[in-house]
């Protein structure tokens, strides 16, 4: 199971370059395999939105999250327990982690998943959970 991260969409959607491509869409076919999960949590569809409306205007915002709420992918509310887990990690890492990503990292915890994909560096403080760039990740 893998979590994907903001910044995975930012690159899958935005990258002009065709080797970077390749590492997303590479990433997404594993996730859609049969017996895989790739996890987008909500607070993920929220950062990336808001990317998207900044950086393409609302029609490309809207296109952007209804294709990946639309792509097979499951996206996980944020659920008591990963908010409690979320806590946790926010308290433990003295707040040095942003809370966006304590979310994310608390529903990927909950979700029991097995390695966060980002290029954000956080994840890699986060000792409960493990992260792979992009470049790292071998399916």
């Amino acid at each position: 199971m893998v979590t994907l991260d903001t910044s995975f969409f930012v690159l899958h959607y935005f990258s002009k370059d065709s080797d970077v491509l390749k590492k997303p869409r590479n990433a997404l076919h594993h996730c859609r395999l049969a017996g895989n999960r790739g996890i987008v949590p909500t607070v993920v569809l929220a950062e990336f939105y808001a990317i998207a409306r900044r950086d393409g205007g609302r029609d490309v915002a809207e296109l952007r999250l209804n294709e990946v709420v639309e792509s097979g992918l499951d996206v996980v509310d944020l659920s008591t327990d990963a908010a409690r887990e979320s806590g946790v990690l926010r308290v433990k890492y003295q707040e040095r982690i942003p809370w966006g990503d304590c979310f994310i990292a608390g529903t990927h915890l909950t979700e029991k998943a097995d390695v966060v994909l980002s290029e954000d560096s956080h994840f890699k403080d986060i000792r409960e959970i493990s992260s792979r760039k992009l470049g790292e990740f071998r399916p």
